[in-house]
């Protein structure tokens, strides 16, 4: 689980990051608004469209086989930009090569991986894991002090070395696709054993019979739909049924809000008069407090359930966008790290609610590919809200 956590925090950067770059490359390029963030739109259409492969390849081949090969796409498309001198560079190299990089990365495979080793705290573990995107956010002040330093074509050449090198050497050494392949088993997670067995024990044989122990866990137990749940659940099988379509629109939703707001964050706020080094700092803040979010939204829905956890971060994340409005009627550090907090915490905490609901209804061998074909339509959505933003610039 460390090794995921450390390589989505590395990861994070790249598309975080993409608002800071935004004005940079714009005010040296004089692209315009519209044609460069049609950048972002590619990108999320391509990461849809290769969401589904990267899961296959991932439950075929094993993630130290994929992982470290996206690492290196990923490098490569951070090495071409820092090259770039025209605006097709830009769709080619962060749309494509970078969707294709990143998504054999991030958090399809992550969510697979954590999935296969976790049953019973697997909220937790995915919003542990998850966390290390917010983690990663907070490096964006230093990415914007080394923009100003030495220019977003080295920011971009030094985040292209850090990719290539760090995530594929701990891919490589350290981490495994599942349990087994370290001769574990997914029932040493704790109580997990107890509980499985205590679903399946005969109560009327004394050889079998529960100890007081598995009595409690048998409580704390109780399957819905036992025929769902034993269920070799395959894309073909998926897409038939109305739960994998409303946790996909879901993600659709989730992103193309994401999109929507982060984004043009950053921009926005230099619009209404903040400074960058304000702008910059609040999706730092936004990036810490995501990963509260995280961990707060992954042990919440363990505990009382996924629903409950993702009414309360759309909650929050309908709070911050009276915040943001607010902020830009009256300039006001306080409501922008206002924003901040309630952006942070509610997108923090739904984010592993719905990766921990697609894992528990349909895990299982084929879990990765059914995992990437949902987050195609999250990635949609992110596309969308790149179109919405680019026809409104």
């Amino acid at each position: 689980m460390l090794i995921c956590f450390l390589v989505m925090t590395l990861l994070a950067p790249m598309l975080a990051s993409f608002s800071v770059f935004y004005i940079a490359v714009l005010e040296d390029l004089r692209w315009s608004r519209a044609d460069t963030a049609l950048t972002l739109s590619i990108f999320y259409v391509v990461s849809g469209v290769a969401s589904p492969f990267a899961g296959r390849l991932v439950d075929r081949f094993g993630p130290r086989l994929v992982m470290p090969a996206g690492a290196i796409v990923t490098a490569g498309a951070f090495l071409w930009i820092s090259q770039m001198a025209s605006l097709w560079h830009f769709y080619l190299a962060f749309g494509v090569l970078g969707a294709i990089g990143s998504t054999m990365l991030n958090i399809v495979p992550m969510t697979t991986i954590i999935s296969n080793w976790f049953v019973r705290h697997r909220g937790l573990a995915i919003g542990l894991v998850s966390a290390g995107q917010g983690l990663g956010q907070v490096g964006i002040p230093l990415i914007q002090y080394l923009i100003d330093s030495i220019g977003w074509r080295g920011t971009y050449l030094v985040l292209g070395g850090v990719i290539l090198v760090v995530p594929t050497s701990l891919i490589i050494l350290f981490l495994h696709s599942r349990p087994e392949d370290r001769g574990f088993s997914i029932d040493d997670e704790p109580r997990t054993l107890r509980a499985r067995k205590s679903l399946n024990a005969p109560a009327a044989n004394s050889e079998t019979a529960l100890r007081p122990e598995q009595e409690k866990l048998e409580r704390e137990v109780f399957v819905v739909d036992r025929q769902w749940a034993e269920t070799e659940w395959t894309i073909r099988k998926v897409i038939i049924t109305f739960r994998f379509w409303a946790l996909t629109l879901g993600m659709a939703l989730l992103s193309s809000g994401f999109v929507m707001i982060s984004v043009q964050l950053v921009a926005y706020l230099k619009d209404k008069g903040y400074s960058a080094t304000l702008a910059a700092s609040a999706v730092g803040f936004e990036g810490l407090v995501n990963i509260l979010g995280r961990f707060l939204g992954g042990a919440m829905s363990d505990r009382i359930g996924r629903e409950k956890t993702l009414l309360s971060g759309v909650g929050l994340l309908m709070i911050c966008l009276f915040l943001l409005i607010a902020s830009g009627t009256q300039l006001s550090p306080l409501l922008v790290y206002s924003f901040a907090l309630c952006y942070g915490l509610g997108f923090g905490m739904v984010l592993p609610a719905l990766m921990a609901s697609v894992a528990d209804l349909f895990q299982g061998k084929h879990f990765g590919a059914i995992l990437g074909l949902s987050w195609f339509g999250g990635y949609l959505g992110g596309a969308l809200g790149c179109l919405v933003k680019w026809l409104l610039l």
